[in-house]
């Protein structure tokens, strides 16, 4: 059976003085994948912005912008209409536990992740 549904999320920042820049990266756009397909999504700002977007390394659809000029609020609203189809899982794709969690296939399995960097060096 496939449902079709419309997703928005607002968020948004208020200042307590007018900020001159922001740089900004929206993750709001929903994957496409075997169980939903996105049929539209698009990404708002106010004050508007222009926009340009990209895949991240986990394959999530990014929206960057930037603002330039004085303001003291920031929303940003991420809109889609979203197909999906039921998917029935067998009992064992439902549950996971720490014996699970703990083999070598799992441990470390995104540890590029962990290490340090300029921004997060380790103490």
């Amino acid at each position: 059976m496939t449902a079709r549904m419309r997703i928005v999320h607002t968020t948004g920042f208020c200042y307590p003085e007018p900020v001159t820049s922001s740089y900004n990266e929206a993750r709001l756009t929903p994957r496409n994948d075997a169980r939903q397909a996105v049929v539209v999504d698009h990404v708002d700002t106010l004050p508007a912005a222009r926009q340009y977007r990209y895949s991240d390394y986990w394959g999530t659809q990014v929206t960057a912008f930037d603002l330039h000029s004085p303001h003291e609020r920031l929303e940003v609203t991420g809109t889609a209409v979203v197909e999906t189809e039921n998917e029935v899982r067998s009992a064992d794709c439902l549950s996971a536990d720490w014996q699970l969690l703990r083999q070598e296939s799992v441990i470390d399995e995104f540890d590029e992740m962990l290490g340090p960097t300029g921004y997060s060096p380790f103490a």
